[in-house]
């Protein structure tokens, strides 16, 4: 009988405890739900190159997509913070446009989703009229019209940069138009080329034109930073002045009634003023009987009243109408 070693089975339950492991997480990746399979559809298409889009189902994030074509992996993109889909740059090789790619995607948890269907570029038979594309100008700010066949109406116009995959700017036109404006980018180097291109829903397929010829723009036709005189909004600037002047005048008719109605105050105040002091004057003055007795009187009173009347002149105020007159002290 064999007598197993303390390190050998400190081995075995070491190997024991990590099947238990990985048959834990086996059987936890099973018992989860497959991810959804994403599509693969045709984002823009020029004569030697073509733009795909791996879009995944709504409420699902892919952190890692992979683009093939047929078996072989031509291109992989990763997101920090997941993303419902991505555009994937593609070059054709002439003769050769009609191939098989299909993607798939990552979640955050590390699973792959299963291939999308294969999409199968074909040869474009049915190639739209070249667009044009010029720069203009619409109230003093520059635009870049592009132009479709007149056939085509109301078609998606993305505008590029030129040796650029992916467009800056799409616009899908109106029922009865066949052509976008698109308002010119801010531009970093002083000269940069541009090109549009349009596609159209034929049937249950998009049909795509060829890009226009490059377009060169330079920084200096750029709107200048100060607006001219000619191009202000003369209405706006108009009415603001119109209610500069009405406040105005409102403010002016204010001042006048609160100096009018100040000034009636102020006079209503004085009469009152007025009529107290007369009030008061007339309650001072006193009702003196002067009756005048005749008397005869001799030369000798007479001469004594001269002397009396000049012994009381100094008391005597000529200034007083009714005055009492004074007796001297003895």
């Amino acid at each position: 009988m064999q007598v197993v070693s303390g390190g050998g089975l400190l081995w075995i339950y070491a190997l024991i405890f990590t099947s238990l492991q990985l048959w834990g997480r086996l059987s936890a990746s099973t018992s989860l739900p497959p991810l959804p399979v994403p599509t693969l559809d045709v984002y823009s298409r020029s004569k030697d190159s073509v733009v795909l889009n791996c879009k995944v189902p709504q409420g699902h994030h892919g952190f890692h997509f992979k683009l093939y074509r047929f078996r072989d992996m031509v291109d992989s993109k990763e997101t920090t913070s997941g993303a419902e889909q991505v555009q994937f740059a593609v070059k054709i090789k002439e003769g050769n446009s009609s191939e098989l790619f299909c993607c798939v995607y990552k979640d955050q948890g590390g699973r792959y989703s299963a291939m999308s269907p294969y999409l199968q570029l074909e040869d474009q038979k049915d190639v739209l009229p070249l667009p044009t594309l010029v720069l203009q100008q619409q109230t003093d700010i520059w635009h870049l019209l592009c132009t479709g066949s007149p056939a085509y109406p109301s078609a998606v116009f993305s505008l590029y940069q030129v040796d650029n995959e992916f467009p800056i700017a799409t616009h899908h036109a109106k029922m009865t138009l066949h052509q976008a404006t698109f308002p010119l980018p801010v531009q970093d180097t002083p000269l940069v080329s541009y090109q549009c291109q349009y596609s159209v829903l034929l049937g249950m397929k998009w049909s795509y034109s060829e890009r226009s010829l490059p377009l060169a723009v330079t920084r200096e036709i750029s709107p200048p930073s100060s607006p001219d005189l000619l191009g202000m909004d003369w209405p706006l600037v108009l009415g603001s002045f119109a209610a500069v002047v009405l406040f105005l005048c409102s403010a002016v008719l204010v001042v006048v009634a609160a100096h009018r109605k100040a000034k009636a105050a102020a006079e209503k105040k004085r009469k009152r003023k007025e009529a107290q002091f007369w009030t008061q004057i007339h309650a001072k003055d006193h009702v003196v009987d002067l009756t005048l007795r005749r008397a005869s009187l001799t030369s000798q009173e007479w001469t004594g009243g001269d002397t009396e009347t000049l012994s009381r002149s100094p008391f005597w105020n000529p200034l007083s109408t009714f005055t009492t007159p004074s007796h001297p002290i003895h």
